[in-house]
Protein backbone atom coordinates (compact mmCIF):
# COMPACT_ATOMS: atom_id res chain seq x y z
CA UNK A 1 0.00 0.00 0.00
CA UNK A 2 1.12 3.49 -0.48
CA UNK A 3 -0.06 5.76 1.76
CA UNK A 4 -0.54 9.58 1.75
CA UNK A 5 2.40 10.51 4.31
CA UNK A 6 4.83 8.29 1.66
CA UNK A 7 3.36 10.49 -1.51
CA UNK A 8 3.79 13.67 1.05
CA UNK A 9 7.24 12.76 1.58
CA UNK A 10 8.34 12.04 -1.75
CA UNK A 11 6.89 15.64 -3.03
CA UNK A 12 9.21 17.58 -0.64
CA UNK A 13 12.20 15.34 -1.82
CA UNK A 14 11.99 16.36 -4.68
CA UNK A 15 11.89 20.07 -4.05
CA UNK A 16 14.07 20.22 -1.71
CA UNK A 17 16.60 17.93 -3.82
CA UNK A 18 15.69 18.46 -7.52
CA UNK A 19 18.64 16.12 -8.52
CA UNK A 20 16.45 13.14 -6.71
CA UNK A 21 13.57 13.40 -8.46
CA UNK A 22 14.81 10.70 -10.93
CA UNK A 23 15.22 8.17 -8.44
CA UNK A 24 11.90 8.83 -6.92
CA UNK A 25 9.88 8.35 -9.70
CA UNK A 26 11.97 4.90 -10.49
CA UNK A 27 11.02 4.00 -6.70
CA UNK A 28 7.76 4.65 -7.36
CA UNK A 29 7.22 3.26 -10.90
CA UNK A 30 9.04 -0.01 -9.39
CA UNK A 31 6.45 0.00 -6.17
CA UNK A 32 3.62 0.49 -8.62
CA UNK A 33 4.72 -2.64 -10.78
CA UNK A 34 4.99 -4.80 -8.00
CA UNK A 35 1.32 -3.89 -6.78
CA UNK A 36 -0.13 -4.24 -10.14
CA UNK A 37 1.71 -8.25 -10.58
CA UNK A 38 0.23 -8.77 -7.00
CA UNK A 39 -3.01 -7.70 -8.16
CA UNK A 40 -2.83 -10.06 -11.40
CA UNK A 41 -1.27 -13.08 -9.31
CA UNK A 42 -4.87 -12.28 -6.88
CA UNK A 43 -6.84 -12.15 -9.92
CA UNK A 44 -5.51 -15.40 -11.35
CA UNK A 45 -5.84 -17.07 -7.99
CA UNK A 46 -9.53 -16.37 -7.43
CA UNK A 47 -10.64 -16.94 -11.09
CA UNK A 48 -8.61 -20.45 -10.38
CA UNK A 49 -10.23 -21.42 -7.37
CA UNK A 50 -13.69 -20.27 -8.10
CA UNK A 51 -13.74 -22.91 -11.31
CA UNK A 52 -12.10 -25.61 -9.31
CA UNK A 53 -14.41 -25.04 -6.22
CA UNK A 54 -18.24 -26.71 -6.57
CA UNK A 55 -20.31 -25.01 -5.36
CA UNK A 56 -21.74 -26.36 -1.87
CA UNK A 57 -20.71 -29.83 -2.59
CA UNK A 58 -18.09 -30.54 0.01
CA UNK A 59 -19.70 -32.12 3.19
CA UNK A 60 -17.74 -30.82 5.86
CA UNK A 61 -18.52 -27.41 4.79
CA UNK A 62 -21.80 -27.83 4.07
CA UNK A 63 -22.08 -29.61 7.68
CA UNK A 64 -20.06 -26.49 9.01
CA UNK A 65 -22.58 -24.05 8.04
CA UNK A 66 -25.54 -26.19 9.19
CA UNK A 67 -24.08 -25.77 12.35
CA UNK A 68 -23.65 -22.10 11.95
CA UNK A 69 -27.15 -21.91 10.82
CA UNK A 70 -28.44 -23.60 13.64
CA UNK A 71 -26.30 -21.45 16.17
CA UNK A 72 -27.65 -18.05 15.07
CA UNK A 73 -31.76 -19.68 14.66
CA UNK A 74 -31.29 -20.25 18.35
CA UNK A 75 -29.80 -16.69 18.83
CA UNK A 76 -32.59 -15.38 16.84
CA UNK A 77 -35.10 -17.57 19.35
CA UNK A 78 -33.31 -16.15 22.48
CA UNK A 79 -32.55 -20.20 22.86
CA UNK A 80 -28.59 -19.54 22.69
CA UNK A 81 -27.28 -16.29 25.12
CA UNK A 82 -25.45 -14.00 23.34
CA UNK A 83 -23.04 -12.91 25.83
CA UNK A 84 -19.43 -13.53 25.06
CA UNK A 85 -17.53 -16.58 26.78
CA UNK A 86 -13.90 -17.16 27.85
CA UNK A 87 -12.34 -19.86 25.75
CA UNK A 88 -9.64 -22.18 26.74
CA UNK A 89 -7.33 -24.25 23.84
CA UNK A 90 -4.91 -26.66 25.21
CA UNK A 91 -1.91 -27.83 22.92
CA UNK A 92 -3.35 -31.08 22.25
CA UNK A 93 -6.66 -29.18 20.35
CA UNK A 94 -8.59 -30.11 23.80
CA UNK A 95 -10.65 -26.56 24.36
CA UNK A 96 -14.09 -25.58 27.11
CA UNK A 97 -16.01 -22.64 27.34
CA UNK A 98 -16.98 -20.98 30.17
CA UNK A 99 -19.36 -17.76 30.17
CA UNK A 100 -17.94 -14.57 30.43
CA UNK A 101 -19.93 -13.74 33.33
CA UNK A 102 -18.70 -16.66 35.34
CA UNK A 103 -15.31 -15.84 34.67
CA UNK A 104 -15.81 -12.38 35.71
CA UNK A 105 -17.34 -13.59 38.86
CA UNK A 106 -14.70 -15.83 39.52
CA UNK A 107 -11.96 -12.90 38.96
CA UNK A 108 -14.51 -10.84 42.11
CA UNK A 109 -14.22 -13.87 43.93
CA UNK A 110 -10.10 -14.60 43.69
CA UNK A 111 -10.84 -18.15 43.05
CA UNK A 112 -9.45 -20.03 40.75
CA UNK A 113 -10.78 -21.38 37.52
CA UNK A 114 -8.23 -23.93 36.66
CA UNK A 115 -5.34 -26.02 38.68
CA UNK A 116 -1.63 -25.18 38.25
CA UNK A 117 -0.97 -28.26 36.22
CA UNK A 118 -4.27 -27.61 34.31
CA UNK A 119 -2.10 -24.59 33.01
CA UNK A 120 0.78 -26.43 31.64
CA UNK A 121 -1.30 -26.80 28.75
CA UNK A 122 -2.95 -24.40 27.97
CA UNK A 123 -2.15 -22.67 24.53
CA UNK A 124 -4.58 -20.59 23.83
CA UNK A 125 -7.48 -17.97 25.70
CA UNK A 126 -10.01 -15.87 23.66
CA UNK A 127 -13.36 -14.49 23.75
CA UNK A 128 -15.56 -15.91 21.81
CA UNK A 129 -19.29 -15.08 20.90
CA UNK A 130 -21.81 -17.69 19.90
CA UNK A 131 -21.96 -16.91 16.51
CA UNK A 132 -18.01 -16.68 15.73
CA UNK A 133 -15.55 -19.10 13.90
CA UNK A 134 -12.25 -20.30 15.74
CA UNK A 135 -9.76 -20.63 13.26
CA UNK A 136 -6.62 -22.94 14.99
CA UNK A 137 -3.18 -23.56 13.73
CA UNK A 138 -0.36 -25.94 14.40
CA UNK A 139 3.04 -26.52 14.51
CA UNK A 140 2.85 -28.31 11.63
CA UNK A 141 0.93 -26.08 9.39
CA UNK A 142 -2.72 -27.73 9.39
CA UNK A 143 -5.80 -25.47 10.51
CA UNK A 144 -9.26 -26.35 11.81
CA UNK A 145 -12.48 -24.26 11.97
CA UNK A 146 -14.54 -24.91 15.66
CA UNK A 147 -17.79 -23.31 16.73
CA UNK A 148 -17.45 -22.36 19.75
CA UNK A 149 -21.00 -24.01 20.88
CA UNK A 150 -19.55 -27.35 20.04
CA UNK A 151 -17.20 -26.74 22.80
CA UNK A 152 -17.74 -28.50 26.32
CA UNK A 153 -18.79 -25.80 29.25
CA UNK A 154 -15.92 -25.46 31.70
CA UNK A 155 -17.66 -26.20 35.32
CA UNK A 156 -16.33 -24.41 38.40
CA UNK A 157 -13.61 -26.64 39.95
CA UNK A 158 -13.79 -29.49 36.86
CA UNK A 159 -10.85 -30.87 35.11
CA UNK A 160 -9.15 -29.42 31.96
CA UNK A 161 -8.29 -30.89 29.43
CA UNK A 162 -10.41 -33.37 29.83
CA UNK A 163 -9.65 -36.66 29.36
CA UNK A 164 -11.98 -36.77 26.18
CA UNK A 165 -11.62 -33.20 24.57
CA UNK A 166 -12.53 -32.01 21.03
CA UNK A 167 -13.02 -34.51 18.74
CA UNK A 168 -10.81 -32.60 16.50
CA UNK A 169 -7.86 -33.65 18.69
CA UNK A 170 -8.04 -37.26 17.15
CA UNK A 171 -6.70 -35.13 13.94
CA UNK A 172 -3.40 -34.50 14.91
CA UNK A 173 -0.26 -36.31 14.72
CA UNK A 174 1.74 -37.51 17.63
CA UNK A 175 3.78 -34.89 17.30
CA UNK A 176 1.87 -32.17 16.55
CA UNK A 177 0.46 -28.95 18.87
CA UNK A 178 -1.92 -26.16 18.76
CA UNK A 179 -0.13 -23.13 17.86
CA UNK A 180 -2.18 -20.22 17.25
CA UNK A 181 -5.85 -19.68 17.59
CA UNK A 182 -8.41 -16.17 16.69
CA UNK A 183 -12.22 -15.91 16.62
CA UNK A 184 -13.73 -14.17 14.03
CA UNK A 185 -17.37 -12.89 13.54
CA UNK A 186 -16.97 -12.14 9.75
CA UNK A 187 -13.52 -14.03 8.16
CA UNK A 188 -11.82 -11.64 6.25
CA UNK A 189 -11.21 -12.06 2.48
CA UNK A 190 -7.65 -12.54 3.14
CA UNK A 191 -5.94 -14.00 6.30
CA UNK A 192 -2.15 -12.73 7.10
CA UNK A 193 -0.63 -15.50 8.89
CA UNK A 194 2.49 -14.58 11.31
CA UNK A 195 5.16 -16.97 12.46
CA UNK A 196 7.07 -16.47 15.88
CA UNK A 197 10.25 -16.26 14.08
CA UNK A 198 8.53 -12.93 12.28
CA UNK A 199 8.10 -14.73 8.54
CA UNK A 200 4.46 -13.45 7.12
CA UNK A 201 2.46 -14.64 4.00
CA UNK A 202 -1.02 -13.57 2.93
CA UNK A 203 -3.50 -16.26 1.83
CA UNK A 204 -6.57 -15.81 0.35
CA UNK A 205 -9.48 -17.35 2.28
CA UNK A 206 -11.23 -18.95 0.01
CA UNK A 207 -7.90 -21.04 -0.79
CA UNK A 208 -7.18 -21.40 2.83
CA UNK A 209 -10.69 -22.80 3.38
CA UNK A 210 -9.96 -25.49 0.67
CA UNK A 211 -6.94 -25.94 2.40
CA UNK A 212 -7.74 -26.77 5.90
CA UNK A 213 -10.89 -28.99 4.36
CA UNK A 214 -8.22 -31.28 3.13
CA UNK A 215 -6.43 -31.81 5.29
CA UNK A 216 -3.32 -29.88 3.27
CA UNK A 217 -0.07 -28.08 5.30
CA UNK A 218 -0.88 -24.44 4.57
CA UNK A 219 1.99 -22.59 6.51
CA UNK A 220 5.29 -23.72 5.80
CA UNK A 221 7.77 -20.83 7.18
CA UNK A 222 11.51 -21.15 5.50
CA UNK A 223 12.98 -20.56 8.61
CA UNK A 224 14.17 -23.50 10.84
CA UNK A 225 11.78 -25.05 13.61
CA UNK A 226 9.17 -21.88 12.84
CA UNK A 227 5.33 -22.10 13.85
CA UNK A 228 2.75 -20.07 13.22
CA UNK A 229 1.97 -18.05 16.45
CA UNK A 230 -1.06 -15.41 15.01
CA UNK A 231 -3.78 -15.29 12.24
CA UNK A 232 -5.38 -11.90 11.37
CA UNK A 233 -7.15 -9.92 9.00
CA UNK A 234 -5.04 -9.19 5.71
CA UNK A 235 -7.74 -7.21 3.85
CA UNK A 236 -5.92 -3.60 4.44
CA UNK A 237 -3.82 -1.02 6.13
CA UNK A 238 -0.49 -2.02 7.89
CA UNK A 239 0.46 -4.73 10.16
CA UNK A 240 1.88 -4.33 13.64
CA UNK A 241 4.03 -7.07 15.49
CA UNK A 242 4.90 -7.28 18.73
CA UNK A 243 7.50 -9.34 20.47
CA UNK A 244 8.13 -11.19 24.04
CA UNK A 245 10.90 -8.32 24.54
CA UNK A 246 8.67 -5.78 23.60
CA UNK A 247 10.01 -4.64 20.34
CA UNK A 248 7.85 -3.81 17.19
CA UNK A 249 7.97 -3.90 13.36
CA UNK A 250 4.99 -1.90 11.20
CA UNK A 251 4.91 -1.95 7.55
CA UNK A 252 1.95 -2.06 4.90
CA UNK A 253 0.37 -5.55 4.40
CA UNK A 254 0.31 -5.31 0.60
CA UNK A 255 3.92 -4.94 0.86
CA UNK A 256 4.21 -8.22 1.76
CA UNK A 257 5.43 -10.53 -1.12
CA UNK A 258 3.76 -13.23 -2.60
CA UNK A 259 5.66 -16.24 -1.41
CA UNK A 260 5.96 -14.75 2.07
CA UNK A 261 8.55 -11.90 3.91
CA UNK A 262 10.65 -11.96 7.09
CA UNK A 263 8.90 -9.45 8.85
CA UNK A 264 11.98 -8.20 11.11
CA UNK A 265 15.18 -9.86 12.64
CA UNK A 266 14.89 -11.37 16.00
CA UNK A 267 17.04 -11.80 18.90
CA UNK A 268 18.34 -15.48 19.19
CA UNK A 269 15.72 -15.95 22.25
CA UNK A 270 13.06 -13.04 21.48
CA UNK A 271 9.93 -14.40 19.48
CA UNK A 272 6.92 -12.45 18.37
CA UNK A 273 4.18 -12.79 20.31
CA UNK A 274 1.26 -11.33 18.94
CA UNK A 275 0.34 -9.16 15.74
CA UNK A 276 -2.83 -6.97 15.00
CA UNK A 277 -3.66 -5.29 11.85
CA UNK A 278 -4.38 -0.95 11.72
CA UNK A 279 -6.81 0.13 8.97
CA UNK A 280 -5.13 3.34 10.20
CA UNK A 281 -3.25 4.71 13.38
CA UNK A 282 -4.94 4.06 16.57
CA UNK A 283 -4.27 3.83 20.24
CA UNK A 284 -2.90 0.05 21.62
CA UNK A 285 -2.23 -1.83 24.73
CA UNK A 286 0.63 -3.91 25.16
CA UNK A 287 0.52 -6.44 28.22
CA UNK A 288 3.25 -7.82 30.27
CA UNK A 289 3.15 -10.74 32.10
CA UNK A 290 4.56 -9.01 35.68
CA UNK A 291 0.80 -6.60 35.16
CA UNK A 292 2.78 -3.22 33.54
CA UNK A 293 0.88 -2.15 30.49
CA UNK A 294 2.04 0.10 28.26
CA UNK A 295 -0.57 2.37 25.83
CA UNK A 296 1.03 3.44 22.50
CA UNK A 297 -0.32 5.43 19.92
CA UNK A 298 0.63 4.27 16.70
CA UNK A 299 0.99 7.71 15.22
CA UNK A 300 4.13 7.64 16.84
CA UNK A 301 5.33 4.78 15.51
CA UNK A 302 6.58 5.20 11.81
CA UNK A 303 6.09 2.18 9.84
CA UNK A 304 8.73 0.42 7.28
CA UNK A 305 7.65 0.71 3.68
CA UNK A 306 8.10 -3.07 3.05
CA UNK A 307 8.89 -5.40 5.88
CA UNK A 308 12.26 -6.66 7.10
CA UNK A 309 14.98 -4.61 9.12
CA UNK A 310 15.72 -5.02 13.37
CA UNK A 311 12.26 -4.14 15.30
CA UNK A 312 11.87 -1.12 17.45
CA UNK A 313 11.36 -0.80 20.98
CA UNK A 314 7.97 -0.45 22.13
CA UNK A 315 8.28 -1.61 25.85
CA UNK A 316 10.91 -2.13 28.27
CA UNK A 317 9.61 -5.56 28.58
CA UNK A 318 10.92 -9.45 28.78
CA UNK A 319 7.43 -10.84 29.21
CA UNK A 320 5.11 -9.38 27.07
CA UNK A 321 1.91 -11.72 26.22
CA UNK A 322 0.01 -9.67 24.14
CA UNK A 323 -1.09 -6.46 22.38
CA UNK A 324 -5.35 -5.08 22.23
CA UNK A 325 -6.35 -2.11 20.68
CA UNK A 326 -7.61 0.25 23.33
CA UNK A 327 -11.64 0.74 23.44
CA UNK A 328 -13.49 2.83 26.17
CA UNK A 329 -13.85 1.25 29.42
CA UNK A 330 -12.24 -1.88 28.20
CA UNK A 331 -10.61 -3.88 30.68
CA UNK A 332 -7.69 -6.67 30.86
CA UNK A 333 -9.16 -10.24 31.92
CA UNK A 334 -5.23 -12.35 33.11
CA UNK A 335 -5.40 -15.78 33.81
CA UNK A 336 -2.31 -16.29 36.11
CA UNK A 337 -0.23 -19.54 37.26
CA UNK A 338 -1.91 -19.92 39.91
CA UNK A 339 -5.06 -20.53 37.91
CA UNK A 340 -6.77 -17.29 39.19
CA UNK A 341 -8.19 -14.78 36.92
CA UNK A 342 -7.25 -10.88 37.45
CA UNK A 343 -9.45 -8.76 35.99
CA UNK A 344 -8.35 -4.74 35.96
CA UNK A 345 -9.52 -1.91 34.31
CA UNK A 346 -7.58 0.39 31.70
CA UNK A 347 -9.17 3.99 31.69
CA UNK A 348 -6.64 5.60 33.80
CA UNK A 349 -3.96 4.30 31.67
CA UNK A 350 -1.75 7.30 29.77
CA UNK A 351 -0.47 7.47 26.54
CA UNK A 352 2.98 7.20 26.65
CA UNK A 353 5.44 10.01 25.19
CA UNK A 354 8.69 7.74 25.14
CA UNK A 355 9.40 4.08 25.77
CA UNK A 356 9.20 2.89 29.25
CA UNK A 357 8.19 -0.45 31.08
CA UNK A 358 4.35 1.21 31.11
CA UNK A 359 1.52 1.18 34.15
CA UNK A 360 1.61 -1.28 36.62
CA UNK A 361 -2.31 -1.64 36.76
CA UNK A 362 -1.89 -5.04 39.09
CA UNK A 363 1.54 -6.30 40.36
CA UNK A 364 1.53 -10.05 38.95
CA UNK A 365 5.26 -10.23 40.38
CA UNK A 366 4.54 -13.75 42.04
CA UNK A 367 2.06 -15.20 40.50
CA UNK A 368 3.01 -14.41 36.73
CA UNK A 369 -0.13 -13.96 33.72
CA UNK A 370 0.13 -16.98 31.69
CA UNK A 371 -2.97 -15.72 28.98
CA UNK A 372 -4.93 -12.70 28.95
CA UNK A 373 -7.49 -11.14 26.88
CA UNK A 374 -9.30 -7.75 26.44
CA UNK A 375 -12.78 -7.15 27.35
CA UNK A 376 -14.39 -4.50 25.88
CA UNK A 377 -16.38 -2.20 27.34
CA UNK A 378 -20.34 -1.87 27.56
CA UNK A 379 -22.41 0.33 24.87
Amino acid sequence: MIRKSDVQWWVLEAKKHPESAPTIIEELARRLAELDADNERLRDEIIHLERRTPAATDSTQVSALERKVATLQNLLEGETSTEPALVLISDRLQAARMPLPQAQRLAQEGRPVLATRALLGLRSLLLARPHDELLLLTNQGHGFKVQPSDLPVLAEGGDWPSAGGLALAQALAAEERVTAAVAVAEPPRFWTVVTRRGFVRQFLRIGFDRGIERGERLVESPIHNDVPVAAVSGDKGDLLLVTRWGKGARFPQRAIAGPGSVALELDADDEVVTALPLASDAVVLIVTASGHVGRLDTARFEGRVRPGGTGKPLIQAYDVLGAFPCEPQARLLYLTYSGKLVLVSTDNIPVYERTGKGTLVRDLGRDPAVAVVCVAGER
